[in-house]
C-alpha cells in the first residue's frame, strides 16, 4: 500500500518519499461515587508525508492516505517545498546498518471484559474510600493506549513497532483537622493482570495521609534531598540543554563545551533507548536511525549532544536515533545511580529536606541560565530520619552548580514509565528555601 504511493510521488518528480504513520487507539473510563461518569473510544490514523523536492525537504500531516487524497497530498508536498527559501540539509535516511532487537510482548487490552475494567474502578475507590482521612474519592481512571507505527521510504526503509498499555488511579481528598490535600498514585501496566488493586489504593492512601499536618519551616539554607521521581522531573525540565537543536540556535550553556568538565567525577548521565531498567525500549527513532545506548555525561565529562538527522548533518556527526514526536528527544534519560541506601543517604544531614512534591517546572525553570525557583513540598529532616512533613516552601538553585555539588547518590533509581526520565534520590548539598 505504502509502496504504491511512494511509486507516485517519484513519478510526480520528488527525489524521495518517505511516510510515517501512526495507527492509536485510546479508551478512557472515569468512576464517580460508584457510577461510570465518563466513557470515550477513539482510533486514529494519523500519516506524516515527508519529501525532498528540487533539494528542499518539506512534510505534511493528514488524518489519513488514501487512493482518493494522494495525489492532492503529494501536489500540496511539492507546493510546500517549492515555497521554501531556507537552506537546511534535506534527508531521508537510507537505514542503519544493523538495529538492535528489542522484545516487547503486545497485550491485547480489548479483550478484557468492559465490566472487569468498571469493577476494577469500583473496588479502588471503594479501597481507597476505607481510609480514616478521606473525605471523598473524586474520581477513579481508568485508560489505556494502543500504538502501531510505520516507517516506509524510496530508499528501502521498512521499520515498525507496537506498543500498548493501560494505567489507572483514583483521586483523593485527605483531611485531618483543618488541613486538606488531594493524592494519586498511577498505576501503569502492560498486561491487565498487572493491577493490584489492594496494593494501588495501599499507595494511594500513603501519599494523601503523608501530605497532612504538614508544618512551615523558617526561609534559609538547608540541605536538600529530592526524591528519584523529583530529581527525574528536574533532569527533564534542564534535558533541552542536550539537545544538538539547542545547540544549533545556541541555546545551551554547553555550547562548545564537547570533551570538557561539567559536573563531579560521580555524575554520569545516560540516554538509553534500550535500557531495561525502563518501560518501553526503542530499537529506531522516528526517522528510522537505529537508537543506542549513548553516556551523555561520563564521569562529570560532556561527551556531546543528542541529534536527529538535521542537526547531526549541521555539526557534522552521526545521528544519534533521538528524533521522536517531530524533534530532537532524549529516550530513557537518566542520572546513573550510586550505591547508597535511603537511609545512608539521609543519615549526615541533622536539619534537612526530602523534596518529594515540586510545581511550576514550565515557569520555574530557566534552561539556559540554568536556574530554577519551584514551589515544593515534602519532609523535614532531623538528625538523619524523616520527621514531619512541611508545606509552603519554594526551593531554589542552579542546575550546573548542582551537577558540581551533588552529596550523595541513592541507589533507587526509577525511570518513569510514561516520560522515560529518570534518577535515584539525590542529596544535593545545600539549597535556597523559601518558607515562612
Amino acid at each position: 500500500m505504502y509502496q504504491k504511493w511512494i511509486k507516485k510521488g517519484i513519478e510526480k518528480g520528488l527525489t524521495d518519499l518517505e511516510i510515517y504513520a501512526v495507527i492509536s487507539k485510546e479508551l478512557s473510563l472515569s468512576i464517580y461515587k460508584g457510577k461510570v461518569e465518563e466513557y470515550t473510544k477513539s482510533e486514529l490514523h494519523e500519516v506524516s508525508i515527508r519529501g525532498i523536492y528540487n533539494g528542499k525537504f518539506t512534510s505534511l500531516n493528514a488524518e489519513n492516505l488514501s487512493d482518493e487524497n494522494i495525489d492532492k497530498l503529494l501536489n500540496q508536498l511539492i507546493e510546500n517545498a517549492k515555497s521554501l527559501t531556507i537552506d537546511e540539509p534535506a534527508i531521508i535516511y537510507e537505514g542503519s546498518k544493523s538495529y538492535p532487537e528489542v522484545v516487547d510482548t503486545v497485550y491485547d487490552f480489548d479483550k478484557v471484559p468492559f465490566e472487569k475494567k468498571v469493577n476494577y474502578l469500583l473496588r479502588l475507590e471503594e479501597e481507597i474510600q476505607k481510609s480514616e482521612f478521606v473525605t471523598q474519592v473524586e474520581s477513579t481512571n481508568y485508560g489505556e493506549t494502543y500504538v502501531e507505527t510505520h516507517l516506509v521510504n524510496s530508499k528501502g526503509l521498512n521499520l515498525s513497532r507496537t506498543k500498548s498499555y493501560a494505567y489507572s488511579y483514583g483521586f483523593g481528598v485527605f483531611q485531618k483537622d483543618s488541613d486538606i490535600k488531594t493524592a494519586y498514585k498511577v498505576k501503569i501496566v502492560k498486561d491487565f493482570d498487572d493491577f493490584d488493586v489492594l496494593a494501588h489504593a495501599k499507595e494511594t492512601i500513603e501519599e494523601g495521609v503523608n501530605k497532612l499536618g504538614g508544618l512551615e519551616i523558617p526561609s534559609g539554607s538547608y540541605p536538600v534531598v529530592f526524591s528519584n521521581e523529583r530529581f527525574a522531573n528536574l533532569l527533564s525540565a534542564f534535558s533541552s540543554i542536550f539537545s544538538g537543536t539547542a545547540a544549533y540556535r545556541k541555546m545551551s550553556a554547553l555550547v562548545g563545551k564537547e570533551g570538557q568538565k561539567i559536573a563531579l567525577d560521580s555524575i554520569t548521565i545516560v540516554d538509553d533507548p534500550l535500557s531495561k531498567d525502563a518501560f518501553f525500549q526503542y530499537a529506531f527513532d522516528d526517522q528510522g536511525v537505529a537508537c543506542r545506548t549513548k553516556k551523555i555525561v561520563e564521569n562529570g565529562v560532556f561527551n556531546g549532544f543528542i541529534h536527529d538527522l538535521k542537526t547531526a548533518a549541521i555539526f557534522k556527526v552521526e545521528p544519534t536515533g533521538n528524533s521522536f514526536s517531530g524533534r530532537v528527544s532524549a529516550t530513557n534519560f537518566y542520572l546513573k545511580p550510586g550505591e547508597l541506601s535511603f537511609d545512608e543517604l539521609i543519615a549526615p544531614i541533622k536539619d534537612g529536606l526530602y523534596i518529594t512534591e515540586l510545581a511550576g517546572l514550565h515557569a520555574g525553570v530557566q534552561p539556559i541560565s540554568g536556574s530554577f525557583n519551584l514551589q515544593a513540598g515534602g519532609f523535614k529532616i532531623i538528625n538523619g530520619k524523616i520527621d514531619h512533613p512541611v508545606k509552603m516552601i519554594v526551593v531554589s538553585g542552579n542546575f550546573f552548580e548542582i551537577l558540581n555539588s551533588i552529596v550523595g547518590l541513592g541507589s533507587d533509581l526509577k525511570i518513569s514509565e510514561l516520560s522515560g526520565y529518570g534518577s535515584p534520590s539525590v542529596h544535593v548539598g545545600e539549597l535556597a528555601i523559601g518558607g515562612k
